[in-house]
Protein backbone atom coordinates (compact mmCIF):
# COMPACT_ATOMS: atom_id res chain seq x y z
CA UNK A 1 0.00 0.00 0.00
CA UNK A 2 1.85 3.06 -1.32
CA UNK A 3 -0.19 5.52 0.74
CA UNK A 4 0.92 4.03 4.06
CA UNK A 5 4.08 2.92 5.84
CA UNK A 6 4.47 -0.24 7.89
CA UNK A 7 5.94 0.51 11.34
CA UNK A 8 5.71 -2.93 12.95
CA UNK A 9 3.82 -6.17 13.47
CA UNK A 10 1.97 -7.22 16.64
CA UNK A 11 0.09 -10.52 17.05
CA UNK A 12 0.92 -11.17 13.41
CA UNK A 13 -0.99 -8.00 12.41
CA UNK A 14 0.87 -5.35 10.36
CA UNK A 15 0.53 -1.86 11.81
CA UNK A 16 0.67 0.87 9.18
CA UNK A 17 0.66 4.67 9.29
CA UNK A 18 -1.21 6.52 6.56
CA UNK A 19 0.75 9.23 4.79
CA UNK A 20 -1.71 11.90 5.97
CA UNK A 21 -0.79 11.17 9.58
CA UNK A 22 2.88 11.93 8.87
CA UNK A 23 1.75 15.22 7.29
CA UNK A 24 -0.51 16.21 10.18
CA UNK A 25 1.74 14.92 12.98
CA UNK A 26 3.60 18.26 13.49
CA UNK A 27 0.24 20.09 13.68
CA UNK A 28 -1.11 17.54 16.18
CA UNK A 29 2.10 17.84 18.21
CA UNK A 30 1.82 21.64 18.19
CA UNK A 31 -1.79 21.46 19.38
CA UNK A 32 -0.94 19.04 22.19
CA UNK A 33 2.00 21.26 23.18
CA UNK A 34 -0.36 24.24 23.50
CA UNK A 35 -2.74 22.14 25.63
CA UNK A 36 0.17 21.18 27.86
CA UNK A 37 1.17 24.81 28.19
CA UNK A 38 4.76 24.20 27.09
CA UNK A 39 6.65 26.20 24.46
CA UNK A 40 8.85 23.23 23.55
CA UNK A 41 7.50 21.15 20.68
CA UNK A 42 9.27 18.09 22.12
CA UNK A 43 6.57 17.45 24.71
CA UNK A 44 3.85 17.90 22.12
CA UNK A 45 5.56 15.37 19.85
CA UNK A 46 5.92 12.96 22.76
CA UNK A 47 2.22 13.43 23.53
CA UNK A 48 1.29 12.84 19.87
CA UNK A 49 3.31 9.62 19.77
CA UNK A 50 1.67 8.53 23.02
CA UNK A 51 -1.75 9.36 21.58
CA UNK A 52 -1.37 7.23 18.46
CA UNK A 53 0.29 4.45 20.43
CA UNK A 54 -2.85 4.47 22.58
CA UNK A 55 -5.02 4.34 19.44
CA UNK A 56 -2.98 1.39 18.14
CA UNK A 57 -3.45 -0.44 21.45
CA UNK A 58 -7.18 0.34 21.30
CA UNK A 59 -7.36 -1.31 17.87
CA UNK A 60 -5.21 -4.23 19.05
CA UNK A 61 -7.79 -4.79 21.79
CA UNK A 62 -10.45 -5.21 19.09
CA UNK A 63 -8.12 -7.37 17.02
CA UNK A 64 -7.11 -9.72 19.84
CA UNK A 65 -10.72 -10.56 20.72
CA UNK A 66 -11.59 -10.83 17.01
CA UNK A 67 -8.82 -13.38 16.49
CA UNK A 68 -10.03 -15.36 19.50
CA UNK A 69 -13.49 -15.41 17.91
CA UNK A 70 -12.12 -16.79 14.65
CA UNK A 71 -11.88 -13.58 12.64
CA UNK A 72 -8.87 -12.75 10.50
CA UNK A 73 -7.36 -9.26 10.92
CA UNK A 74 -5.48 -8.03 7.85
CA UNK A 75 -3.92 -4.88 9.28
CA UNK A 76 -4.28 -1.88 11.57
CA UNK A 77 -4.09 1.51 9.88
CA UNK A 78 -3.43 4.72 11.84
CA UNK A 79 -4.93 7.89 10.36
CA UNK A 80 -5.19 11.49 11.67
CA UNK A 81 -8.69 10.85 13.12
CA UNK A 82 -7.79 7.57 14.86
CA UNK A 83 -7.29 3.97 13.80
CA UNK A 84 -8.90 1.29 11.66
CA UNK A 85 -8.62 -2.46 12.22
CA UNK A 86 -9.33 -4.18 8.89
CA UNK A 87 -10.99 -7.58 9.29
CA UNK A 88 -11.91 -10.23 6.76
CA UNK A 89 -15.33 -10.68 8.34
CA UNK A 90 -17.32 -10.05 11.50
CA UNK A 91 -18.72 -12.88 13.64
CA UNK A 92 -22.31 -13.89 12.96
CA UNK A 93 -23.29 -14.04 16.64
CA UNK A 94 -24.29 -10.63 18.10
CA UNK A 95 -22.64 -11.52 21.42
CA UNK A 96 -19.25 -11.99 19.73
CA UNK A 97 -19.57 -8.68 17.86
CA UNK A 98 -20.36 -6.94 21.16
CA UNK A 99 -17.30 -8.45 22.82
CA UNK A 100 -15.05 -7.33 19.94
CA UNK A 101 -16.51 -3.81 20.08
CA UNK A 102 -16.18 -3.56 23.87
CA UNK A 103 -12.51 -4.64 23.86
CA UNK A 104 -11.26 -1.31 22.44
CA UNK A 105 -12.84 0.98 25.07
CA UNK A 106 -11.77 -1.50 27.77
CA UNK A 107 -8.13 -1.08 26.67
CA UNK A 108 -8.51 2.70 26.61
CA UNK A 109 -9.96 2.73 30.14
CA UNK A 110 -7.09 0.56 31.34
CA UNK A 111 -4.56 2.90 29.71
CA UNK A 112 -6.27 5.91 31.32
CA UNK A 113 -5.84 4.33 34.74
CA UNK A 114 -2.23 3.28 34.12
CA UNK A 115 -1.25 6.73 32.78
CA UNK A 116 -2.97 8.44 35.71
CA UNK A 117 -1.07 6.40 38.28
CA UNK A 118 2.17 6.80 36.34
CA UNK A 119 1.78 10.58 36.16
CA UNK A 120 1.34 10.80 39.92
CA UNK A 121 4.45 8.67 40.49
CA UNK A 122 6.55 10.70 38.04
CA UNK A 123 5.21 13.98 39.43
CA UNK A 124 6.26 12.93 42.93
CA UNK A 125 9.75 12.35 41.52
CA UNK A 126 9.89 15.99 40.39
CA UNK A 127 9.64 15.40 36.62
CA UNK A 128 6.87 17.94 36.12
CA UNK A 129 6.80 18.23 32.31
CA UNK A 130 6.78 14.47 31.79
CA UNK A 131 4.13 14.03 34.48
CA UNK A 132 1.83 16.60 32.85
CA UNK A 133 2.28 14.98 29.42
CA UNK A 134 1.37 11.55 30.76
CA UNK A 135 -1.57 12.98 32.70
CA UNK A 136 -2.96 14.50 29.49
CA UNK A 137 -2.60 11.10 27.81
CA UNK A 138 -4.62 9.64 30.67
CA UNK A 139 -7.39 12.18 30.04
CA UNK A 140 -7.28 11.55 26.28
CA UNK A 141 -7.67 7.79 26.76
CA UNK A 142 -10.60 8.35 29.11
CA UNK A 143 -12.31 10.60 26.55
CA UNK A 144 -11.53 8.09 23.78
CA UNK A 145 -13.21 5.31 25.76
CA UNK A 146 -16.29 7.36 26.67
CA UNK A 147 -16.69 8.80 23.17
CA UNK A 148 -16.48 5.34 21.59
CA UNK A 149 -19.14 4.03 23.96
CA UNK A 150 -21.82 6.35 22.52
CA UNK A 151 -24.62 4.05 21.26
CA UNK A 152 -24.25 5.08 17.62
CA UNK A 153 -22.29 4.25 14.49
CA UNK A 154 -19.46 4.37 13.71
CA UNK A 155 -18.41 4.18 17.38
CA UNK A 156 -17.93 0.96 19.32
CA UNK A 157 -21.03 1.69 21.35
CA UNK A 158 -23.07 1.52 18.15
CA UNK A 159 -21.95 -2.07 17.62
CA UNK A 160 -22.71 -2.98 21.20
CA UNK A 161 -26.14 -1.35 20.84
CA UNK A 162 -26.79 -3.24 17.59
CA UNK A 163 -25.72 -6.55 19.12
CA UNK A 164 -28.09 -5.93 22.04
CA UNK A 165 -31.02 -4.99 19.79
CA UNK A 166 -30.51 -7.56 17.00
CA UNK A 167 -32.24 -10.50 18.77
CA UNK A 168 -35.31 -8.28 19.31
CA UNK A 169 -35.46 -6.27 16.08
CA UNK A 170 -33.25 -8.06 13.58
CA UNK A 171 -29.86 -6.88 12.33
CA UNK A 172 -31.16 -4.45 9.71
CA UNK A 173 -33.55 -2.55 11.99
CA UNK A 174 -31.01 -2.52 14.84
CA UNK A 175 -28.44 -1.07 12.42
CA UNK A 176 -30.95 1.55 11.21
CA UNK A 177 -31.60 2.75 14.76
CA UNK A 178 -27.90 2.88 15.67
CA UNK A 179 -27.15 4.75 12.42
CA UNK A 180 -29.98 7.21 13.09
CA UNK A 181 -28.61 7.94 16.56
CA UNK A 182 -25.16 8.42 15.03
CA UNK A 183 -26.46 10.90 12.46
CA UNK A 184 -28.37 12.80 15.16
CA UNK A 185 -25.21 13.08 17.26
CA UNK A 186 -23.31 14.22 14.15
CA UNK A 187 -25.85 17.00 13.55
CA UNK A 188 -25.54 18.15 17.17
CA UNK A 189 -21.73 18.19 16.85
CA UNK A 190 -21.97 20.10 13.57
CA UNK A 191 -24.31 22.74 14.99
CA UNK A 192 -22.09 23.15 18.04
CA UNK A 193 -18.97 23.44 15.84
CA UNK A 194 -20.52 26.27 13.81
CA UNK A 195 -22.68 28.11 16.36
CA UNK A 196 -21.08 27.15 19.68
CA UNK A 197 -19.37 30.50 20.10
CA UNK A 198 -16.16 29.73 18.24
CA UNK A 199 -15.94 27.99 14.87
CA UNK A 200 -14.35 24.56 15.38
CA UNK A 201 -13.16 23.07 12.09
CA UNK A 202 -11.94 19.81 13.67
CA UNK A 203 -15.28 19.15 15.37
CA UNK A 204 -17.13 19.96 12.15
CA UNK A 205 -14.95 17.49 10.21
CA UNK A 206 -15.64 14.80 12.82
CA UNK A 207 -19.38 15.53 12.63
CA UNK A 208 -19.39 15.16 8.84
CA UNK A 209 -17.40 11.93 9.05
CA UNK A 210 -19.73 10.42 11.67
CA UNK A 211 -22.82 11.34 9.63
CA UNK A 212 -21.43 9.77 6.46
CA UNK A 213 -20.05 6.68 8.21
CA UNK A 214 -23.37 6.01 9.96
CA UNK A 215 -25.24 6.12 6.66
CA UNK A 216 -22.59 3.95 5.00
CA UNK A 217 -22.95 1.26 7.67
CA UNK A 218 -26.72 1.09 7.21
CA UNK A 219 -26.42 0.86 3.42
CA UNK A 220 -23.80 -1.89 3.75
CA UNK A 221 -26.08 -3.97 5.99
CA UNK A 222 -29.00 -3.37 3.60
CA UNK A 223 -26.88 -4.78 0.78
CA UNK A 224 -25.79 -7.77 2.88
CA UNK A 225 -29.37 -8.54 3.87
CA UNK A 226 -30.62 -8.27 0.29
CA UNK A 227 -28.04 -10.80 -0.87
CA UNK A 228 -28.74 -13.02 2.10
CA UNK A 229 -32.48 -13.39 1.52
CA UNK A 230 -32.81 -13.10 -2.28
CA UNK A 231 -33.96 -16.65 -3.20
CA UNK A 232 -32.96 -17.06 -6.84
CA UNK A 233 -29.76 -15.08 -7.19
CA UNK A 234 -29.16 -11.86 -9.05
CA UNK A 235 -29.91 -13.36 -12.48
CA UNK A 236 -32.34 -16.05 -11.37
CA UNK A 237 -29.87 -18.90 -10.97
CA UNK A 238 -28.22 -20.11 -7.79
CA UNK A 239 -27.73 -18.70 -4.34
CA UNK A 240 -25.95 -15.32 -4.46
CA UNK A 241 -22.81 -14.55 -2.54
CA UNK A 242 -22.11 -11.27 -0.81
CA UNK A 243 -20.11 -8.92 -3.04
CA UNK A 244 -16.40 -8.87 -2.39
CA UNK A 245 -14.57 -5.68 -1.54
CA UNK A 246 -14.02 -3.28 1.34
CA UNK A 247 -17.01 -2.13 3.34
CA UNK A 248 -15.93 0.71 5.65
CA UNK A 249 -17.79 0.68 8.92
CA UNK A 250 -15.90 3.28 10.89
CA UNK A 251 -12.57 4.83 11.84
CA UNK A 252 -13.00 3.29 15.17
CA UNK A 253 -13.27 0.47 15.83
CA UNK A 254 -12.68 -1.41 12.60
CA UNK A 255 -13.24 -2.07 8.94
CA UNK A 256 -14.90 -5.18 7.54
CA UNK A 257 -14.09 -6.82 4.24
CA UNK A 258 -16.76 -9.14 2.89
CA UNK A 259 -15.15 -12.34 1.76
CA UNK A 260 -16.05 -15.73 0.44
CA UNK A 261 -13.93 -17.12 3.25
CA UNK A 262 -16.34 -15.77 5.88
CA UNK A 263 -17.67 -18.49 8.20
CA UNK A 264 -21.14 -19.73 7.44
CA UNK A 265 -23.92 -19.25 9.96
CA UNK A 266 -27.14 -21.14 10.73
CA UNK A 267 -29.18 -18.99 8.31
CA UNK A 268 -26.87 -20.00 5.46
CA UNK A 269 -27.30 -23.69 6.25
CA UNK A 270 -31.10 -23.36 6.47
CA UNK A 271 -31.22 -21.42 3.22
CA UNK A 272 -29.15 -24.07 1.41
CA UNK A 273 -31.41 -26.84 2.73
CA UNK A 274 -34.54 -25.03 1.49
CA UNK A 275 -32.84 -24.43 -1.85
CA UNK A 276 -32.00 -28.14 -2.26
CA UNK A 277 -35.59 -29.16 -1.40
CA UNK A 278 -37.04 -26.61 -3.86
CA UNK A 279 -34.86 -27.98 -6.67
Amino acid sequence: MASSTKIGTVLGIPIRVHITLWIFLPLIASHISSVLGFTSLFWGLLGAIGLFTSVALHELGHSYVAIRKGCSVREILLVPFGGIAKMQHLPSRPRDEALIAAAGPAVSLMLALVFHLLSRFIGAAGLYALAVTIYVLSAINLMLALFNLLPSFPMDGGRIFRAWMTPKLGRLEATRRAAKIGQTIAIVFGVWAVFGGRFNLSLLAIAIFIYMAAGSEYRAVQLQESFKYRPFGVWGGGVPREPEGNVIVGPAPYEQTSSASSPRNDDDDLFDELWRRWR
